[in-house]
Protein backbone atom coordinates (compact mmCIF):
# COMPACT_ATOMS: atom_id res chain seq x y z
CA UNK A 1 0.00 0.00 0.00
CA UNK A 2 3.03 2.05 0.70
CA UNK A 3 4.55 1.48 -2.47
CA UNK A 4 1.69 2.48 -4.33
CA UNK A 5 1.22 5.73 -2.65
CA UNK A 6 5.16 6.85 -3.40
CA UNK A 7 3.99 5.67 -6.84
CA UNK A 8 1.16 8.11 -6.97
CA UNK A 9 3.01 10.76 -5.59
CA UNK A 10 5.83 10.23 -8.23
CA UNK A 11 2.74 10.13 -10.71
CA UNK A 12 2.08 13.48 -9.22
CA UNK A 13 5.04 15.19 -9.68
CA UNK A 14 5.63 14.06 -12.86
CA UNK A 15 2.67 15.37 -14.09
CA UNK A 16 2.81 18.50 -12.60
CA UNK A 17 6.11 19.06 -14.16
CA UNK A 18 4.70 19.60 -17.39
CA UNK A 19 3.51 22.67 -16.93
CA UNK A 20 6.89 24.49 -16.17
CA UNK A 21 8.75 21.79 -18.84
CA UNK A 22 6.53 23.27 -21.18
CA UNK A 23 6.53 27.00 -19.86
CA UNK A 24 10.58 27.21 -20.25
CA UNK A 25 11.29 25.09 -23.34
CA UNK A 26 8.51 27.57 -24.99
CA UNK A 27 8.77 31.31 -23.56
CA UNK A 28 12.39 31.37 -21.97
CA UNK A 29 15.07 29.40 -23.96
CA UNK A 30 15.07 26.73 -26.66
CA UNK A 31 16.74 23.54 -25.33
CA UNK A 32 20.44 23.48 -26.53
CA UNK A 33 19.77 20.29 -28.54
CA UNK A 34 20.58 19.48 -32.05
CA UNK A 35 20.87 22.92 -34.59
CA UNK A 36 19.95 24.65 -31.54
CA UNK A 37 23.17 24.11 -29.84
CA UNK A 38 24.36 27.72 -29.89
CA UNK A 39 27.93 28.15 -31.02
CA UNK A 40 30.71 30.82 -30.76
CA UNK A 41 29.42 32.01 -34.51
CA UNK A 42 25.40 31.79 -33.88
CA UNK A 43 24.44 35.02 -35.41
CA UNK A 44 21.78 35.70 -32.81
CA UNK A 45 24.67 36.42 -30.43
CA UNK A 46 23.48 33.34 -27.96
CA UNK A 47 27.10 31.93 -26.96
CA UNK A 48 27.53 28.67 -25.32
CA UNK A 49 26.55 29.17 -21.81
CA UNK A 50 29.03 27.28 -19.42
CA UNK A 51 26.00 25.24 -17.39
CA UNK A 52 25.40 23.95 -20.68
CA UNK A 53 28.61 21.71 -19.47
CA UNK A 54 30.85 19.38 -22.49
CA UNK A 55 29.39 17.77 -25.02
CA UNK A 56 29.39 14.39 -25.80
CA UNK A 57 28.98 12.38 -29.00
CA UNK A 58 25.20 12.17 -30.23
CA UNK A 59 25.68 8.28 -30.67
CA UNK A 60 26.82 7.26 -26.76
CA UNK A 61 23.74 10.27 -25.56
CA UNK A 62 21.29 8.78 -27.10
CA UNK A 63 22.27 5.78 -25.64
CA UNK A 64 22.45 7.00 -22.15
CA UNK A 65 19.00 9.48 -22.08
CA UNK A 66 16.87 6.78 -23.18
CA UNK A 67 18.36 3.21 -22.13
CA UNK A 68 16.64 4.21 -18.39
CA UNK A 69 13.05 3.18 -19.58
CA UNK A 70 14.44 -0.22 -21.35
CA UNK A 71 16.41 -1.17 -17.98
CA UNK A 72 13.59 -0.36 -15.91
CA UNK A 73 11.73 -2.68 -18.03
CA UNK A 74 13.83 -5.21 -17.88
CA UNK A 75 14.28 -5.32 -13.88
CA UNK A 76 10.98 -5.53 -13.42
CA UNK A 77 9.81 -8.18 -15.79
CA UNK A 78 12.59 -10.53 -13.77
CA UNK A 79 12.66 -9.09 -10.60
CA UNK A 80 9.69 -7.23 -9.77
CA UNK A 81 7.05 -8.53 -11.21
CA UNK A 82 3.16 -9.88 -9.50
CA UNK A 83 2.80 -12.65 -11.28
CA UNK A 84 -0.86 -12.44 -11.12
CA UNK A 85 -0.80 -8.63 -11.96
CA UNK A 86 1.72 -9.24 -15.31
CA UNK A 87 0.25 -12.97 -16.04
CA UNK A 88 -2.68 -14.87 -16.70
CA UNK A 89 -3.85 -16.78 -13.13
CA UNK A 90 -7.02 -18.91 -14.57
CA UNK A 91 -6.16 -22.47 -13.46
CA UNK A 92 -9.96 -22.52 -11.71
CA UNK A 93 -11.23 -21.78 -15.08
CA UNK A 94 -11.86 -25.61 -16.39
CA UNK A 95 -12.34 -24.07 -20.05
CA UNK A 96 -9.24 -22.75 -20.45
CA UNK A 97 -6.15 -24.23 -21.76
CA UNK A 98 -2.84 -21.85 -20.30
CA UNK A 99 0.71 -22.07 -22.02
CA UNK A 100 2.99 -20.74 -19.48
CA UNK A 101 6.86 -21.13 -19.40
CA UNK A 102 8.49 -23.81 -16.81
CA UNK A 103 8.37 -21.32 -13.61
CA UNK A 104 4.72 -22.38 -12.43
CA UNK A 105 5.26 -19.30 -10.18
CA UNK A 106 5.18 -17.23 -13.39
CA UNK A 107 1.78 -18.09 -14.71
CA UNK A 108 0.12 -18.24 -18.09
CA UNK A 109 0.97 -16.10 -20.52
CA UNK A 110 -1.36 -17.08 -23.10
CA UNK A 111 -4.96 -18.05 -21.97
CA UNK A 112 -7.01 -19.93 -24.90
CA UNK A 113 -10.93 -20.87 -24.07
CA UNK A 114 -13.49 -22.56 -26.52
CA UNK A 115 -13.20 -19.54 -28.97
CA UNK A 116 -10.50 -16.83 -27.92
CA UNK A 117 -7.24 -16.40 -27.04
CA UNK A 118 -6.51 -14.04 -24.03
CA UNK A 119 -3.14 -12.19 -22.60
CA UNK A 120 -2.58 -9.87 -19.84
CA UNK A 121 -2.68 -6.73 -21.06
CA UNK A 122 0.10 -5.57 -18.84
CA UNK A 123 2.11 -7.73 -20.45
CA UNK A 124 1.12 -6.37 -23.87
CA UNK A 125 1.73 -2.85 -22.67
CA UNK A 126 5.21 -3.64 -21.19
CA UNK A 127 6.21 -5.39 -24.63
CA UNK A 128 5.03 -2.22 -26.60
CA UNK A 129 7.07 -0.19 -23.88
CA UNK A 130 10.12 -2.22 -24.65
CA UNK A 131 10.13 -2.19 -28.14
CA UNK A 132 9.81 1.83 -28.53
CA UNK A 133 13.06 1.87 -25.84
CA UNK A 134 15.22 -0.88 -27.56
CA UNK A 135 14.80 0.77 -30.66
CA UNK A 136 15.57 4.67 -29.02
CA UNK A 137 18.35 3.26 -27.11
CA UNK A 138 19.97 0.91 -29.79
CA UNK A 139 18.64 0.73 -32.53
CA UNK A 140 18.60 4.78 -33.39
CA UNK A 141 21.31 5.50 -32.03
CA UNK A 142 23.24 2.60 -34.47
CA UNK A 143 21.44 4.10 -37.13
CA UNK A 144 22.75 7.90 -36.60
CA UNK A 145 25.12 9.91 -39.01
CA UNK A 146 28.37 10.35 -38.00
CA UNK A 147 28.34 14.26 -38.15
CA UNK A 148 25.62 14.33 -36.16
CA UNK A 149 25.96 17.11 -33.03
CA UNK A 150 27.12 16.30 -30.29
CA UNK A 151 24.68 16.62 -27.31
CA UNK A 152 25.43 19.20 -23.94
CA UNK A 153 25.97 17.09 -20.83
CA UNK A 154 22.80 19.46 -18.67
CA UNK A 155 20.76 17.98 -21.69
CA UNK A 156 21.69 14.58 -21.05
CA UNK A 157 21.23 14.54 -17.51
CA UNK A 158 17.63 15.94 -17.47
CA UNK A 159 16.64 13.55 -20.37
CA UNK A 160 17.83 10.46 -18.35
CA UNK A 161 16.50 11.83 -14.79
CA UNK A 162 12.79 11.84 -16.98
CA UNK A 163 13.40 8.48 -18.47
CA UNK A 164 14.59 7.38 -14.88
CA UNK A 165 11.24 8.61 -13.57
CA UNK A 166 9.18 8.00 -16.61
CA UNK A 167 10.68 4.07 -16.57
CA UNK A 168 9.88 3.44 -13.01
CA UNK A 169 6.18 5.10 -13.28
CA UNK A 170 5.27 3.07 -15.99
CA UNK A 171 6.71 -0.16 -15.91
CA UNK A 172 6.41 -0.70 -11.89
CA UNK A 173 2.84 0.21 -12.37
CA UNK A 174 2.63 -2.73 -14.94
CA UNK A 175 4.81 -5.21 -13.47
CA UNK A 176 3.40 -4.83 -10.04
CA UNK A 177 0.91 -1.97 -10.19
CA UNK A 178 -2.98 -2.64 -10.82
CA UNK A 179 -3.64 -5.81 -13.34
CA UNK A 180 -5.86 -4.42 -16.31
CA UNK A 181 -7.13 -7.59 -17.35
CA UNK A 182 -7.06 -9.67 -20.45
CA UNK A 183 -6.75 -8.54 -23.82
CA UNK A 184 -8.86 -10.94 -26.21
CA UNK A 185 -8.47 -12.26 -29.91
CA UNK A 186 -12.22 -13.50 -31.01
CA UNK A 187 -12.10 -16.40 -33.10
CA UNK A 188 -15.75 -16.81 -32.52
CA UNK A 189 -18.37 -14.56 -31.71
CA UNK A 190 -21.05 -16.61 -29.64
CA UNK A 191 -22.31 -15.53 -26.62
CA UNK A 192 -20.27 -18.51 -24.53
CA UNK A 193 -16.96 -16.13 -25.35
CA UNK A 194 -17.73 -13.07 -24.56
CA UNK A 195 -19.40 -13.50 -21.04
CA UNK A 196 -16.49 -15.99 -20.11
CA UNK A 197 -13.95 -13.62 -21.08
CA UNK A 198 -15.89 -10.96 -18.79
CA UNK A 199 -16.00 -13.00 -15.80
CA UNK A 200 -12.31 -14.16 -15.93
CA UNK A 201 -11.05 -10.78 -16.66
CA UNK A 202 -13.26 -8.55 -15.09
CA UNK A 203 -12.73 -6.26 -17.82
CA UNK A 204 -16.26 -5.42 -20.16
CA UNK A 205 -16.03 -6.09 -23.99
CA UNK A 206 -15.56 -2.67 -24.64
CA UNK A 207 -12.27 -2.13 -22.86
CA UNK A 208 -10.93 -4.93 -24.96
CA UNK A 209 -12.11 -3.26 -27.99
CA UNK A 210 -10.61 0.47 -26.61
CA UNK A 211 -7.13 -1.58 -25.75
CA UNK A 212 -7.18 -3.04 -29.34
CA UNK A 213 -8.09 0.91 -31.04
CA UNK A 214 -5.00 1.72 -28.74
CA UNK A 215 -2.79 -0.85 -29.83
CA UNK A 216 -3.68 -0.02 -33.64
CA UNK A 217 -2.91 3.48 -32.41
CA UNK A 218 0.12 2.94 -30.94
CA UNK A 219 1.66 1.01 -34.41
CA UNK A 220 0.27 3.98 -36.25
CA UNK A 221 2.50 6.42 -34.49
CA UNK A 222 5.17 4.64 -34.74
CA UNK A 223 4.78 4.28 -38.37
CA UNK A 224 4.71 7.81 -38.57
CA UNK A 225 8.09 8.74 -36.17
CA UNK A 226 9.98 5.57 -38.21
CA UNK A 227 9.69 7.35 -41.30
CA UNK A 228 9.93 10.90 -40.51
CA UNK A 229 13.14 9.93 -38.38
CA UNK A 230 14.51 7.85 -41.82
CA UNK A 231 13.72 10.80 -44.08
CA UNK A 232 15.63 12.98 -41.84
CA UNK A 233 18.68 10.52 -41.25
CA UNK A 234 19.10 10.07 -45.07
CA UNK A 235 18.74 14.24 -45.87
CA UNK A 236 21.94 14.46 -43.22
CA UNK A 237 23.65 11.47 -44.70
CA UNK A 238 22.94 11.96 -48.46
CA UNK A 239 22.39 15.96 -48.52
CA UNK A 240 26.01 17.20 -48.21
CA UNK A 241 27.47 15.19 -50.83
CA UNK A 242 25.26 17.53 -52.94
CA UNK A 243 27.06 20.83 -54.19
CA UNK A 244 26.43 23.84 -51.77
CA UNK A 245 24.72 26.10 -54.55
CA UNK A 246 22.27 23.14 -55.46
CA UNK A 247 18.59 24.10 -54.90
CA UNK A 248 15.99 21.48 -55.78
CA UNK A 249 12.36 22.46 -56.09
CA UNK A 250 10.85 19.07 -56.55
CA UNK A 251 9.41 18.95 -52.87
CA UNK A 252 7.72 15.64 -53.92
CA UNK A 253 11.45 14.22 -53.93
CA UNK A 254 12.21 13.20 -50.04
CA UNK A 255 15.43 13.99 -50.54
CA UNK A 256 16.16 16.95 -52.64
CA UNK A 257 15.39 20.64 -50.98
CA UNK A 258 17.43 23.81 -50.66
CA UNK A 259 20.41 24.07 -48.29
CA UNK A 260 20.86 26.50 -45.91
CA UNK A 261 23.84 26.23 -42.75
CA UNK A 262 22.80 26.10 -39.71
CA UNK A 263 24.44 28.70 -37.79
CA UNK A 264 25.31 31.09 -41.21
CA UNK A 265 28.67 30.53 -41.39
CA UNK A 266 30.18 28.83 -44.48
CA UNK A 267 29.26 25.29 -45.68
CA UNK A 268 32.97 24.22 -44.92
CA UNK A 269 33.23 24.81 -41.53
CA UNK A 270 29.40 24.11 -40.53
CA UNK A 271 26.61 21.40 -41.21
CA UNK A 272 24.09 21.87 -44.13
CA UNK A 273 20.30 21.58 -43.54
CA UNK A 274 17.74 20.94 -46.06
CA UNK A 275 13.67 21.20 -45.96
CA UNK A 276 12.67 17.79 -45.81
CA UNK A 277 9.56 16.36 -47.75
CA UNK A 278 7.52 13.67 -47.40
CA UNK A 279 3.25 13.24 -47.48
CA UNK A 280 4.30 13.35 -43.17
CA UNK A 281 5.91 16.90 -43.89
CA UNK A 282 3.16 18.18 -45.88
CA UNK A 283 1.78 20.21 -43.29
CA UNK A 284 3.70 19.91 -40.24
CA UNK A 285 7.33 20.78 -39.72
CA UNK A 286 8.02 17.93 -37.21
CA UNK A 287 5.69 14.74 -37.91
CA UNK A 288 8.32 12.54 -35.90
CA UNK A 289 7.72 14.63 -33.22
CA UNK A 290 3.38 14.10 -33.92
CA UNK A 291 3.99 10.19 -33.97
CA UNK A 292 5.73 9.75 -31.10
CA UNK A 293 2.82 11.47 -29.16
CA UNK A 294 0.36 9.51 -31.28
CA UNK A 295 2.30 6.53 -29.63
CA UNK A 296 1.65 7.48 -25.95
CA UNK A 297 -1.68 8.45 -26.82
CA UNK A 298 -2.38 4.72 -28.10
CA UNK A 299 -0.28 3.39 -25.22
CA UNK A 300 -2.67 5.30 -22.76
CA UNK A 301 -5.84 4.42 -25.24
CA UNK A 302 -4.35 0.64 -24.44
CA UNK A 303 -4.62 1.20 -20.85
CA UNK A 304 -8.01 2.42 -20.83
CA UNK A 305 -5.76 5.69 -19.73
CA UNK A 306 -4.32 4.53 -17.06
CA UNK A 307 -2.96 7.33 -14.45
CA UNK A 308 1.01 6.85 -15.29
CA UNK A 309 0.08 6.78 -19.04
CA UNK A 310 -1.75 9.85 -19.40
CA UNK A 311 0.84 12.01 -16.86
CA UNK A 312 3.91 10.27 -19.36
CA UNK A 313 1.61 11.65 -22.65
CA UNK A 314 1.44 15.15 -21.44
CA UNK A 315 4.98 14.81 -20.12
CA UNK A 316 5.58 13.84 -23.71
CA UNK A 317 3.48 16.85 -25.72
CA UNK A 318 4.67 19.24 -23.34
CA UNK A 319 8.19 18.29 -24.25
CA UNK A 320 8.02 17.93 -28.08
CA UNK A 321 5.88 20.68 -28.98
CA UNK A 322 8.22 23.40 -27.98
CA UNK A 323 10.71 21.53 -29.71
CA UNK A 324 8.49 21.29 -32.70
CA UNK A 325 7.57 25.22 -32.33
CA UNK A 326 11.20 25.79 -31.96
CA UNK A 327 12.31 23.97 -35.33
CA UNK A 328 9.69 25.45 -37.33
CA UNK A 329 10.70 29.12 -36.11
CA UNK A 330 14.02 27.95 -37.79
CA UNK A 331 13.51 27.04 -40.66
CA UNK A 332 11.16 29.99 -41.68
CA UNK A 333 14.14 31.89 -40.69
CA UNK A 334 16.71 30.48 -42.78
CA UNK A 335 14.92 29.36 -45.70
CA UNK A 336 12.75 31.88 -48.05
CA UNK A 337 11.37 28.97 -49.91
CA UNK A 338 9.94 27.12 -47.39
CA UNK A 339 6.76 25.28 -48.04
CA UNK A 340 3.84 28.24 -47.33
CA UNK A 341 1.24 25.41 -46.78
CA UNK A 342 3.22 24.19 -43.51
CA UNK A 343 2.27 26.04 -41.54
CA UNK A 344 1.69 24.13 -38.18
CA UNK A 345 4.69 22.98 -36.04
CA UNK A 346 3.78 19.42 -34.27
CA UNK A 347 -0.03 19.13 -34.56
CA UNK A 348 -2.35 20.13 -37.95
CA UNK A 349 -4.50 22.81 -36.84
CA UNK A 350 -3.04 22.93 -33.78
CA UNK A 351 -0.15 24.25 -32.91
Amino acid sequence: HGTMEFHRWVSNIFLVSSLPTYTITRFVIVAPFGRHVPTSSSPNGINYRWWYGPTLPAHFSWFLFECPNLLWSIYCYFQCYDADILFLNLFDDESASQYSNENENIGAIFVQRKDSISISKNLVLLLLFTLHYFNRAVIYPLRMNSNSHEVPLIVIISAMTVTTVNGYLQCFYLCKGVSLGELTVEVGLDGYTRSNRSTASGKSWGGNLLSWLGIVTFFTGMGINLHSDGVLRKLRRYGPSMKPTTQLKNYGNSFGAALIDSNGGNFTTSKPYYIPHSPFFRYVSCPNFAGEILEWFGFAMASEFSYPSVAFLVYTAANLIPRGVAHLEWYLRKFDNYPKERRWAVIPFVV
